[in-house]
């Protein structure tokens, strides 16, 4: 197994017990140290209710132990936090497992680009949503021309979480509600529908248009409409919300082909619709004919029984073990599931465009800035 260190990710945090858990999951990784929270309580709490025993007060005072014996650090602060953890960590060549987005801003990119090294770092960012099995499926179906050429994709992620925030949670966090020039709502929720739009088609797209409101009580951007142009003549369309009533994580995929389209829904993410030319429909699901269904890992238990959320993001948990492996044996690491820079890079792009394209009030070509 490799061993694991936090930086960030308390029993507070949303993002923390999903990471611990669906890391651990197969027995790849062991999370054994950690800085989760800089509040000193939540820290120790932390740690004592998931046992580990290596604590830290700030990621430097954990980075500066020469004793700790570890084989990757995964982030999962606040985004604004990310770029310093990030610099500092491939300052020592340390292996980063890092929470979407990458980073920010173009600028703290930037700042990354400028000591990342690609024949001696290993840095990848967690996109988990690609890691359900009927969305894998769905890239073989494309790959395979099974839709025919693809003329539209459209991704939606609505929330109501600023008009109706989860209970189970602290919501919005004072961080969430701080827009930069691209705005948090699209950190948060724009960067994983470009990835699943790149998973499934890719290909990156030439041009843009987007608009954004502000709806709710936060005075924020919290609705953001992003239109897509690919140079093969694909057109995509994002949308993503936090002020649309009835969607608890309304996640939904539609790819529409020549010769059949495709529906995928979180909320019931077993099934996978296919409508084809013939006029024919069809359902699959795990128990059915799937190109997927020989890897074991998506099949932890009997078709019926749904997998979700978590074990989904174990199967990239896995991905990011065998690509973590590669690197240690000095080997390419990227593969279909897993990402890096790259991938990243052209997330920050794509929403920074949209940023230019919502001042400006027109279409953006993505290689002008």
């Amino acid at each position: 197994m490799y061993k694991l260190a936090f930086v960030g990710g308390s029993i507070h945090s949303i993002a923390g017990y999903p990471h611990f858990i669906a890391s651990q999951m197969d027995r790849r990784f062991e999370v054994v140290a950690g800085v989760f929270s800089l509040d000193e309580n939540i820290n120790i709490e932390t740690a004592r209710q998931w046992g580990i025993k290596n604590i830290y007060k700030t990621h430097e005072e954990m980075l500066n132990d020469k004793s700790l014996d570890i084989d990757a650090v995964v982030i999962l602060t606040p985004t604004p936090q990310h770029a310093k953890i990030i610099v500092a960590l491939l300052k020592r060549n340390i292996p980063v497992i890092c929470e979407k987005p990458l980073v920010g801003s173009l600028e703290e990119l930037q700042e990354v680009e400028k000591i990342f090294d690609a024949s001696k770092h290993f840095l990848v960012v967690t996109n988990n949503y690609s890691g359900f099995p009927m969305v894998r499926e769905l890239k073989e179906k494309i790959k395979n021309n099974e839709l025919g050429k693809i003329l539209q994709i459209r991704l939606q992620m609505p929330q109501e979480s600023f008009l109706r925030p989860p209970k189970s949670v602290r919501y919005p966090q004072k961080w969430r509600l701080n827009d930069d020039f691209i705005p948090m709502i699209s950190q948060d929720l724009g960067s994983h529908l470009h990835h699943l739009s790149y998973f499934l088609l890719e290909e990156e797209p030439q041009k843009l248009m987007a608009t954004y409101e502000s709806f709710s009580q936060y005075n924020v951007v919290d609705d953001v409409n992003i239109w897509l142009k690919y140079k093969n003549g694909t057109e995509g369309y994002l949308w993503l919300s936090k002020i649309a009533l009835g969607n608890r994580n309304g996640l939904h995929i539609e790819v529409y082909g020549e010769k059949a389209s495709a529906l995928w829904h979180q909320e019931n993410p077993e099934k996978l619709e296919f409508s084809y030319s013939s006029g024919q429909k069809v359902i699959i699901d795990r128990g059915s004919d799937v190109e997927m269904l020989p890897n074991s890992l998506y099949n932890r238990m009997t078709p019926g029984h749904p997998a979700g959320f978590i074990e989904s993001f174990a199967n990239l948990y896995n991905d990011i073990a065998n690509s973590l492996e590669n690197f240690y044996e000095k080997k390419r690491y990227t593969s279909d599931y897993v990402y890096s820079l790259e991938h990243a890079k052209n997330s920050i792009r794509l929403l920074h465009g949209a940023s230019i394209s919502n001042k400006e009030e027109k279409w953006i070509k993505l290689k002008s800035f």
